[in-house]
């Protein structure tokens, strides 16, 4: 049985810690992402999907976040977001699949995106105070500690308590602020944790909650899972097996299809499926004759209709010929993660593929 890289501390509730061993996510490769997600909002005319606070006031100046990086910052109250942070490296990005894909497979895939954040920071709590989204959360300390209080339900609201709406940029999904309360009054109501690096928090959506550094600067990455619009939990839809990976049946991918409103094709879908609805970040490319041996080092998935497999891995998928060499070469790779894996000839096009996306390592020839 695999061991997952995230689990939960308890039994999984609407908050719980959680415990987590991603050996690629360390703090230097986190914080060179948000340098890259700070220097691409910069440069770029889109809706920001970085946040900067100093002082609890918004800096919006360009090249703000220059200066304000943890060694300068730590003596300031800073408050540092930015989205779609695995698009910046590919490394996060397999890391994340990888980790995360036993964790879906247990608790099901949201309606709409996935999306991993990097928080950074010594604030006493975060910009907007207390507050509620549509989508649910896994916390991920990696660096310093951090503290979040929850509070459940609406039950220990003082009367008429103004709440102010809005709506995620990309998605439309709700989110709710309290802003007009300080989270120190009600902290005796909440539910506090404390997490430390390879530790965490896991929340459902609609919980309200605000995050809070005070002794010294915290470095976290976020996992976002997106429902369509109200700040509550969503349906979500549980794999066909114990995993999101292997063949998929065309049933489930048909209800996939459903699940997500989507239109696309059924590579689109598998494609998806594959980065469990997370944008990827753009492929290397690599090149020279494949010599072997190979190890899959990401899910994959394949489908075969008509005479043609399709099969996907990290965000992207490619059609082949359907072939019993190319389904058992596969699934042995799922089964065997860590051995190494002979590419026969007949699996040259799929293994140069895997690689190419970074889903496979193997030698090459000369």
């Amino acid at each position: 049985m695999r061991r997952p890289a995230i689990a939960p501390s308890r039994e999984p509730a609407a908050v719980s810690g959680v415990r987590w061993h991603l050996p690629e996510v360390t703090p230097g490769r986190v914080r060179r992402v948000l340098d890259r997600a700070f220097a691409a909002s910069a440069r770029s005319a889109a809706v920001p999907r970085t946040k900067l606070f100093v002082r609890g006031e918004p800096e919006e100046r360009p090249g703000a976040w220059r200066g304000k990086r943890p060694a300068e910052g730590a003596a300031h109250d800073v408050f540092a977001w930015a989205g779609a942070a695995q698009t910046h490296d590919r490394t996060l990005f397999r890391a994340l699949v990888t980790g995360l894909e036993p964790w879906f497979a247990r608790r099901g895939l949201p309606q709409g995106r996935v999306e991993a954040e990097v928080f950074y920071g010594r604030y006493g709590e975060t910009p907007g105070g207390i507050h509620r989204e549509a989508c649910s959360n896994l916390h991920l300390v990696v660096e310093g500690r951090k503290t979040m209080d929850f509070w459940a339900g609406d039950a220990w609201l003082p009367p008429e308590t103004p709440v102010r709406e809005d709506r995620d940029p990309e998605s439309g999904a709700q989110e709710q602020y309290l802003s007009g309360l300080a989270p120190r009054d009600h902290r005796h109501r909440a539910e506090s944790l404390t997490a430390a690096p390879g530790q965490g928090f896991a929340w459902e959506a609609g919980t309200w909650h605000v995050g809070r550094s005070e002794g010294g600067p915290s470095l976290a990455l976020n996992v976002a899972s997106y429902g369509r619009g109200a700040a509550c939990p969503g349906p979500v839809l549980r794999s066909w097996s114990d995993r999101f990976a292997g063949e998929v049946p065309g049933d489930w991918l048909e209800d996939y299809r459903c699940h997500t409103a989507s239109d696309g094709t059924a590579a689109d879908m598998l494609a998806t499926l594959s980065a469990l609805g997370m944008r990827p970040p753009r492929p290397a490319r690599t090149g020279g004759p494949l010599a072997g041996p190979a190890r899959l080092r990401a899910p994959v998935l394949w489908h075969g209709d008509g005479g043609v497999l399709r099969i996907a891995a990290l965000g992207a998928s490619v059609r082949v010929p359907d072939r019993v060499e190319v389904r058992d070469w596969l699934a042995r790779g799922l089964r065997c993660p860590r051995a190494g894996l002979d590419v026969p000839a007949g699996c040259r096009q799929v293994a140069g593929w895997l690689a190419e996306r970074g889903a496979l390592t193997v030698g090459r020839g000369t």
